[in-house]
């Protein structure tokens, strides 16, 4: 897959579940624990609208470095894309996952661990 391509869709994917977070965050929570409410409820909303504005700043440095020309450096930068990416993805495992006895939110690792798989699929194809 073509650098500028690789870098528009791993912008799109943290922008997409930015947006999802700032709408319907108290959706996500649910999903998560289904027995929150009051306090508890209100903290998880509010957390999950600071990870919209941190996915908000990781779509657009994602998107901005699009423009990168040198193989070099756009090498560099899809190690690291892959490497956020696949780490994120190890995470939502490992933090959601049955050992925890919280549900698995499937759409989050499939997202992310199909970007690390085609960050380091494009990263070998650059010359």
């Amino acid at each position: 897959m073509p650098y500028k391509i690789m870098m528009s869709v791993a912008a799109i994917v943290p922008l997409l579940f930015a947006i999802a977070f700032l709408f319907v965050p108290q959706f996500f929570i649910l999903e998560s624990y289904p027995n929150a409410e009051g306090l508890a409820l209100e903290i998880g909303i509010t957390q999950r609208y600071v990870m919209a504005g941190m996915l908000f700043i990781v779509g657009c440095l994602l998107f901005q470095s699009r423009k990168v020309e040198k193989v070099d450096n756009q090498k560099e930068i899809l190690l690291g894309v892959a490497i956020g990416f696949a780490v994120m993805c190890a995470v939502i495992i490992l933090m959601e996952g049955p050992g925890r006895g919280l549900p698995l939110l499937v759409p989050p690792v499939i997202a992310t661990g199909t970007i690390a798989i085609l960050s380091f699929w494009s990263r070998s194809k650059l010359s």
